[in-house]
């Protein structure tokens, strides 16, 4: 637990010094007078955008649940309430050292809250959470091997990392569908595969995941048709991830193009599974990065910022959710961020 706090604190001294070198490198009046000219019209927009992407990714979750309940014939939450319910595991998230599931424990608490058992509110979960790191891996990907064909973006070094990175999860993600579908279990084959499952203290949970592994089974071998429709709209999701990168740098004056708009709203995002809260200092600087390869002449720190403050109403809606439920969710979470 101490060395897990050190990293995390190291790792939050390199982002808060990378976001305070670009935050001074910018200039203060430069940033003053890019957010006057963006205006609150245009942020207004862009929120509506990202609104409707949000809730693009709730009916995603939403038919999952109903489909996990059909077999029981039991009526799910409202569309709405399972909006609130994903905005505060966005906050949870967003404010821990992982960015990408730390708050999926607060969606757990929620539909148990909603009369779900356990196993069923994880397997949906973590089909959810699937979908989205296939599209955006499987556009990632494309991106980065038309990076590679063009030869003029990135170094040798830089193709190999990426390439390496990406065949990684790539691997992960067809193993976790070949397994699940064949039977073996994703979630189990790593227990047998590091001997896990002889340790007595992690047997029982061996036990409960091969539960869950069975009704994550059952959801994709009996529902292709709406596996099929889930997967358009999560391509759909990432669409509309680089439609927002677009019309940021639209209202500050510059015209990205589709190639520039994908590849600046896909591979930043790396810098979220560094264990820094919202990713501070290193999306800033991975944007830097990406911007200055593609060869576009943009304020970083604001185009950023303006994220930042759209994803700070999302922050403030969801803790606003889960503050009827009691701020002790929120601790509970945070710590699970930090194991």
């Amino acid at each position: 637990m101490i060395k897990k706090t050190f990293v995390f604190l190291v790792f939050l001294a390199i982002g808060i010094a990378l976001f305070v070198s670009i935050l001074v490198e910018t200039g203060f009046e430069a940033i003053a007078d890019s957010l006057i000219k963006f205006s609150l019209v245009n942020f207004i927009f862009l929120l509506l955008v990202s609104l409707v992407n949000f809730g693009l990714f709730t009916w995603r979750w939403g038919m999952i649940i109903k489909l996990h309940l059909k077999k029981e014939n039991v009526k799910g939450p409202s569309f709405f309430r399972l909006f609130l319910h994903r905005m505060s595991a966005y906050a949870v998230s967003y404010l821990t050292p992982t960015a990408t599931s730390g708050g999926e424990p607060v969606r757990i608490f929620f539909l148990q809250e909603d009369k779900i058992d356990t196993k069923t509110a994880v397997s949906t979960i973590v089909i959810d959470k699937v979908f989205e790191y296939t599209a955006l891996i499987l556009f990632i990907f494309s991106g980065v091997l038309v990076a590679i064909i063009e030869g003029s973006i990135f170094s040798g070094k830089v193709e190999i990392m990426l390439g390496g990175g990406l065949i990684l999860f790539g691997s992960l993600i067809f193993w976790f569908y070949y397994s699940t579908i064949k039977h073996i279990g994703f979630f189990s084959s790593v227990f047998r595969f590091f001997h896990l499952n002889k340790i007595k203290r992690l047997k029982r949970f061996e036990e409960g995941i091969i539960k869950i592994e069975k009704k994550i089974a059952h959801f994709y071998i009996n529902h292709i048709p709406s596996f099929i429709f889930m997967m358009f709209l999560s391509f759909l999701m990432v669409f509309f991830m680089v439609f927002e990168h677009y019309i940021i740098a639209f209202f500050m004056g510059v015209k990205l193009t589709f190639f520039q708009s994908f590849l600046s709203a896909t591979i930043p995002g790396i810098s979220y599974m560094l264990p820094i809260p919202g990713a501070l200092g290193a999306l800033e600087t991975s944007h830097a990065g990406i911007f200055a390869l593609l060869g576009v002449s943009i304020n970083v720190f604001v185009f950023v910022l303006i994220m930042r403050l759209r994803d700070l109403v999302f922050i403030l809606i969801g803790l606003a959710h889960a503050s009827g439920h009691g701020i002790g969710m929120i601790i509970k979470s945070f710590k699970n961020g930090k194991t």
